[in-house]
């Protein structure tokens, strides 16, 4: 059962943070394999049980927590008799992002998108019980959508991000490449999220940054930790579940206005990015 707690919007209408609490039930079908774009960061509320990333193996029980960076496939392999209860966030490396971006979001960009071998998925100690403190003020924040409270979860998350650098060693992909070598990048990604719908080319994202396209897909990479066609078409399948949503659109039309020209190109990047086709998916009840 999934129990939505709220979601933080852009202008465009696209989500940038969503928050939501899922129980799985003795018996019930444990999270597939899938990623998602948006970093994540979960807390077990009660319950045990395994979770997956990649070839990584973790004991989860209550108080545990898990982040998991954009991209980054992960699963739960099983639930141990009592159910599993978790709250979850998630959220896109452009919500913090200002006008004037300090070192901190220029970090940021490595951090949700890094996911080497030394990316640490489960916290414990003091540094778990501290995030978990923070987890509810955002949980709290987003339920009584105070005044101003977008800001005030925009510094919560700020402030897990800090222990996860400081206390973790999360190191972010930017810190070797200058802030004038990874401005070109967040332009074009600012760039991609307005114009996924379009059909985008290297030479002119490329062109864009004023880059020549090797060179610039090369430091895309280097700077997001995603290469850039697959951030193109997971921000293009992020729109679709949205849109998936309302039953009134085919399956055609949906890929179209994300982006895609013919629905078998769709499908197989749909199902690369979350498992399923965009049919299945529409009849599931899956919350990524």
């Amino acid at each position: 059962m999934i129990t939505d707690i709220g979601s933080i919007k852009a202008a465009d209408g696209s989500i940038l943070l969503k928050m939501w609490e899922v129980m799985i039930e003795p018996g019930d079908r444990p999270f597939r394999n899938h990623s998602h774009l948006r970093f994540e960061i979960s807390k077990v509320l009660s319950g045990s049980g395994i979770y997956m990333s990649g070839n990584k193996i973790y004991r989860i029980e209550n108080g545990s927590m898990l982040v998991f960076a954009g991209n980054e496939q992960h699963c739960a392999r099983h639930i141990d008799g009592g159910g599993l209860n978790m709250l979850n966030i998630q959220f896109e490396p452009r919500y913090l992002w200002g006008k004037d971006s300090d070192s901190l979001s220029e970090q940021n960009i490595g951090l949700c998108f890094s996911h080497s071998d030394s990316f640490r998925n489960h916290i414990d100690g003091r540094s778990a019980a501290y995030l978990s403190d923070i987890m509810e003020k955002i949980r709290l924040e987003i339920s009584l959508k105070s005044p101003e409270y977008p800001l005030a979860v925009k510094s919560y998350l700020n402030m897990m991000l800090i222990s996860l650098i400081r206390d973790h060693g999360y190191s972010p992909a930017t810190e070797s490449v200058s802030k004038d070598k990874s401005k070109p990048v967040r332009d074009v990604i600012k760039y991609i999220d307005a114009h996924y719908p379009e059909q985008l080319e290297l030479q002119s994202l490329a062109s864009a940054a004023g880059l020549s396209p090797n060179y610039f897909s090369a430091l895309f990479y280097s700077v997001s930790g995603i290469h850039l066609w697959d951030y193109v078409n997971s921000r293009r399948i992020d729109a679709a579940i949205r849109l998936l949503a309302d039953n009134e659109l085919n399956i055609l039309d949906i890929a179209v206005k994300c982006g895609f020209n013919n629905t078998a190109n769709f499908n197989k990047t749909f199902k690369k990015i979350t498992g399923l086709t965009p049919t299945e998916y529409r009849h599931s009840d899956e919350y990524i």
